[in-house]
């Protein structure tokens, strides 16, 4: 740990005396990553950093899949969302690191985004949080899927940004503000569930307009 760290920690605590050292020490590392521009190779190759606790959101997500759609999941973990597809669904999982099982291997937050293959669905669960540039991400995959599903941490019911940099989120959108991304990029929300302080949305490409709209 460099000098310039240890003082940007001691400030950080000094400004934020009701989060722990370990909380504030999180966050200050997710910073530094956020301005490198860089993902974290280093908890997503732990098995231990995949939560069976998120399951319940994966079997969420599936319940908005229609049967025989070709399914392109990133950050595809533990690939559960394979067990809980609708019949004759086609699953292609992505991920930052090798997963083995024909993995679509991606860092989506390089300078230039690879060509993602084809598919009817995109399935984003827990993973635009760690995204530097989700609008240059949306506009690069509208291209190939027709539908995305995402969840996301919106800061309406997600407010510290202290507690969202300790968590490894490296950006902060509102409902809303969340939703113009993808409207901008020709995308509907046809359909919004919750699952704990999280919203998941189904998104429907519209080919009317691409222009956002600020109706609900």
């Amino acid at each position: 740990m460099t000098l310039s760290t240890v003082i940007a920690y001691l400030h950080a605590i000094r400004h934020y005396p009701l989060f722990s050292f370990t909380t504030v020490k999180l966050a200050m590392t997710t910073c530094i990553r956020r301005l490198r521009k860089a993902s974290d190779y280093s908890r997503w190759s732990k098995l231990s950093s995949l939560s069976r606790d998120w399951d319940s959101r994966t079997a969420q997500i599936a319940c908005l899949i229609a049967k025989s759609s070709s399914v392109l999941e990133f950050g595809a973990g533990r690939m559960i969302l394979r067990e809980f597809l609708p019949e004759a669904c086609q699953y292609t999982p992505s991920d930052l690191v090798d997963r083995g099982q024909g993995t679509f291997v991606c860092d989506l937050n390089v300078p230039k985004l690879p060509s993602f293959p084809k598919h009817d669905v995109a399935v984003f669960s827990a993973v635009l949080e760690y995204v530097n540039d989700v609008p240059r991400l949306i506009s690069h995959l509208c291209r190939v899927v027709d539908v995305v599903i995402a969840s996301y941490a919106v800061t309406d019911w997600n407010v510290s940004v202290v507690t969202r940099r300790a968590a490894g989120w490296v950006n902060d959108y509102s409902s809303r503000e969340f939703e113009n991304i993808f409207l901008k990029c020709g995308f509907h929300p046809d359909k919004i569930i919750t699952w704990q302080s999280q919203k998941i949305y189904r998104f429907v490409k519209t080919y009317s307009s691409l222009a956002p709209t600020n109706n609900r």
